[in-house]
């Protein structure tokens, strides 16, 4: 019987997400003089001095990293939903191991994808990655709940 390993998905899923705002600040600091507003990073006088001081090449993939970062925390709750789902109805180690896996990896070609696309006639394979990774959350959930609807 194969080991379930879905729930350490979930501290993985976190670090992916966390990986891209780590790398826009590495970025951004490296640019600006090694200066980085900790204080108050998201304030739109500290985008708009970086505006001023950086080229807008880097700003701009900058802001694709944090945009990339702010979509994983929005896909977090769906992605760790299918995660209890699908251990709450009982679904097969494998199942989710494969289901998930699948998911992570396509999670990381994905911020990839948002990381460095700069042109909107390529933007669409990145859509195309983030629809099949959803697909595969959505199968997860409809599978447990057609295990669950079966028990009752």
């Amino acid at each position: 019987m194969a080991s379930n390993y879905s729930f350490y998905s979930i501290p993985v899923y976190w670090f992916l997400a966390l990986a891209p705002h780590g790398y826009s600040v590495s970025i951004i600091t490296k640019a600006n003089n090694n200066v980085w507003n900790n204080a108050n990073s998201r304030s739109p006088g500290w985008v708009a001095s970086l505006q001023k001081t950086v080229p807008a090449e880097t700003l701009a993939t900058f802001e694709r990293a944090e945009a990339a970062h702010k979509n994983a925390l929005e896909n977090a709750p769906l992605f760790i939903g299918a995660v209890l789902a699908g251990n709450m109805a009982g679904l097969s180690a494998s199942t989710m191991n494969l289901s998930l896996g699948a998911y992570l990896g396509l999670r990381v070609l994905y911020t990839v994808l948002y990381v460095n696309t700069t042109r909107n006639k390529t933007a669409s394979l990145r859509s195309l990655v983030w629809a099949v990774q959803t697909l595969i959350l959505f199968g997860v959930y409809i599978t447990a709940g057609n295990k669950m609807m079966a028990k009752f």
